[in-house]
């Protein structure tokens, strides 16, 4: 079981917009993770997709190179190969997505995996955007600085809101841990919803936001060690039954 109180950006902002029920789950499931929930390929799915970020979407190969891994996978049971076909729709998706949205004349430059967590509200979130974009300004001398970062939940497309918070986590994300390499702007984060095939940009205005992914947290810290210590004590009581 995880000890400390953690939770995934993609995580934090179903949470701000969850109801109490499902809140306590979402807590419970980040303290002791489901196995079937740890094998959906979409990390590796994220990394592919870098270098066809990085090329405007001209280049698909990293994710092909992916898509044909996968495919040559024996899945143990129905469920694995449900999960790989899952997969090879993810993929697929994102090889068809158009980057249109992105501008044109910015570098995307891909960003390592080993990425600071962002300590929030007591709380350590995991953002991992897959690039960083950098445009010239007109009047300025600093370069324009952006994140992007791809969404891959079949179940949960992003909404205006969702999206928005999504936006407004990487601009604060890129103010927090990229200084020096520009100057961040909202409209230079991007959220790459692949299944839904959109992309968002962040909002302009951001400061309530940021008052609710904050409480968020929070919230999330000063419940975490009572769930902790009532699922501890509940596989205690499961083991001492087995005995």
């Amino acid at each position: 079981m995880k000890t400390e109180p953690q939770i995934s950006a993609n995580k934090l902002i179903e949470y701000c917009f969850a109801r109490s029920t499902r809140r306590t789950v979402i807590i419970e499931e980040i303290i002791r993770p489901k196995n079937f929930l740890l094998d959906t390929r979409y990390n590796e799915i994220e990394r592919a997709m870098i270098h066809f970020i990085e090329t405007h979407g001209r280049d698909d190969s990293r994710l092909s190179q992916l898509d044909g891994a996968l495919l040559s996978r024996q899945p143990a049971t129905s469920h694995d190969e449900q999960r790989l076909l899952t997969a090879h729709d993810a993929i697929e998706l994102c090889r068809t997505m158009s980057l249109a949205k992105l501008p044109a004349a910015a570098k995307l430059i891909g960003i390592s995996d080993t990425q600071p967590k962002f300590s929030l509200g007591g709380v350590s979130v995991s953002v991992r955007p897959t690039n960083s974009v950098k445009l010239a300004q007109i009047g300025n001398k600093e370069l324009g600085l952006g994140l992007i970062k791809p969404y891959l939940c079949k179940t949960l497309p992003l909404t205006t809101e969702t999206s928005s918070l999504q936006g407004a986590l990487l601009h604060w994300y890129a103010e927090e841990f990229f200084e020096g390499a520009g100057e961040p702007r909202a409209e230079f984060c991007f959220v790459v919803d692949v299944f839904a095939q959109k992309i968002f940009a962040a909002p302009g205005n951001f400061s309530q936001r940021r008052k609710l992914l904050a409480a968020s947290c929070q919230e999330i810290a000063d419940r975490w060690q009572s769930i902790r210590a009532r699922l501890v004590a509940n596989e205690a009581s499961r083991q001492t039954g087995l005995r």
